[in-house]
Formats: C-alpha cells, sequence, structure tokens
C-alpha cells in the first residue's frame, strides 16, 4: 500500500472515532451521566484521616481533625466519622447507613460527649449543616439516591482543568434543602469536579470545589474538598490523608453502641 494511501486510510480512521466519540457524547442523558458517576467502582473498605479547617467571613480560621470509615456490605454501606481534635469536639461520633435500595431511606445516629446519648438524625434534620461546617448531614453521611431527582444535561464545559458533562440535578421532594443543584462529571472518568447548589428561592447558595482527585490502589479518590457558602462567605476545606483502603474492619465498628466507645 502506498504511503499516500496510508495516510488517507489513516485519517479516516481517526476522522471516524472522533465522529463516533462525539455521537457517543451527544447521546448521554444527565441521567446517564450521574448513573455513570455513581457506578464508579469504590473500595469494599476504607479508613482515612481528614483535617477540616472553618473559615468564616472575616478570614479565622478554626481547624478540626476526623477518622473517617466505610464499610460496604453489598446492600448497605455504613460510614463512620469521629472527631479526635480539638477538645470541645473530641468524640463526637456519626454514623450511616446507606442502603442500596431505591427509595429507602439512610439512617444516621450522632453521639455528642457531653449529653453522653445516642440521637437518632431525622430526614428532616439532615439538609442541616454538620457541626458548623458547610456541609450538610447528608453531604458527608451517605450518597445522594439517583431516584431521587431528575436530570438535565446543560452541555458539555471546562472546570477544574478538565473537560466536564455539566448536569442539572432537581429533586422531587421541593422540601429539601438545596432543591436544584448543577453538577460538572469529568468526561474522563465520571468524577464529580465542581457543583453548585440552590436554596429554595433558587438563590445560589454553595459552591463545592473538589481536587487532588487521583486513583489510589486503582480507585478514583477525591483529596479535597471545598464547599463555600457563597450567601455567608463561609467555607470548609476537607483534606484527606492516611487514606488505605482493603482493611479487615470489624462490624462492631458501625453499630449505635460503638459510638459511645470511640
Amino acid at each position: 500500500m502506498k504511503t499516500s494511501t496510508i495516510k488517507k486510510v489513516a485519517s479516516l480512521f481517526a476522522a471516524t472515532a472522533i465522529i463516533l466519540s462525539s455521537v457517543y457524547a451527544q447521546s448521554l442523558s444527565g441521567y446517564d451521566v450521574m448513573k455513570k458517576s455513581d457506578q464508579v467502582p469504590s473500595p469494599k473498605t476504607s479508613s482515612y484521616k481528614a483535617t477540616m479547617t472553618l473559615t468564616n467571613k472575616k478570614g479565622k480560621t478554626r481547624v478540626r481533625e476526623v477518622t473517617m470509615k466505610t464499610k460496604d456490605y453489598g446492600d448497605v454501606e455504613k460510614n463512620l466519622i469521629v472527631f479526635t481534635t480539638p477538645k470541645d469536639v473530641a468524640g463526637v461520633s456519626y454514623l450511616t447507613f446507606d442502603y442500596d435500595a431505591a427509595g429507602k431511606e439512610s439512617d444516621s445516629w450522632l453521639y455528642m460527649p457531653a449529653m453522653k446519648k445516642v440521637r437518632r438524625i431525622s430526614g428532616t434534620s439532615k439538609g442541616d449543616d454538620f457541626m458548623g461546617t458547610d456541609f450538610t448531614y447528608d453531604d458527608v453521611g451517605s450518597d445522594r439516591d439517583l431516584d431521587d431527582y431528575t436530570y438535565k444535561l446543560l452541555g458539555e464545559e471546562n472546570a477544574e482543568g478538565f473537560a466536564c458533562y455539566k448536569v442539572e440535578c432537581r429533586a422531587k421532594d421541593k422540601t429539601v434543602k438545596n432543591p436544584r443543584y448543577i453538577v460538572w462529571i469529568r468526561k474522563d472518568n465520571f468524577i464529580m469536579t465542581k457543583a453548585d447548589f440552590y436554596d429554595k428561592q433558587d438563590m445560589l447558595q454553595r459552591q463545592l470545589v473538589c481536587s487532588g482527585i487521583e486513583k489510589i490502589e486503582g480507585f478514583w479518590t477525591t483529596k479535597k474538598m471545598n464547599m463555600t457558602n457563597v450567601q455567608t462567605g463561609h467555607s470548609t476545606l476537607l483534606e484527606m490523608t492516611n487514606i488505605v483502603f482493603g482493611l479487615d474492619l470489624s462490624d462492631n465498628l458501625f453499630t449505635q453502641g460503638a459510638l459511645e466507645r470511640n
């Protein structure tokens, strides 16, 4: 085959690949993008430490340290967060059971050492700020159920230096804290890199930026999440360290009784 013919064939293949890629991208709906994001593989168990830096509108900061552990049982994922420092929050523990069954609401419990009592977090309280941060109880404890929202693909747009799908998500339950939010999902790995949350008056309330996204032990992992409340000027930076997957975590860690022993 002549060199010119080879070049023509190569150009044809390249053009076909571009066209097929474009057709594939256009065929994805907002729901498709969010489902692919939800299906990104995750480890059966995970353990890590995290630093929470809370900054008010005047620039004053408070730093808290926590440990986080997760175990996936197939039909339910259990998450445990324990505050270790400073002293005023040390021992505070938060446990959630996030069920795989569609429509089944997650269960959540909070233990406050000062009260010496485990308190169940009801559905109406899950949209409240978590321990004075800009994340809600729902944000830190469980995944949002795909079936609780409707989705619209708004297009494709770069965010934080990556090509992304831009998807609008609207809650079927209009009483939730953020009935509408927009997410930017990376096209290369379907990991969220940015999100804008709107309040019940449809005003922008919070902005989330994810960074430090890398593969650790074969799993895509987000190491930094910065949530800013644009209405109050307050922000919370969550930075994960000491990340370990595949540990043999005892089932006894993920019980209400264990919250008081952490």
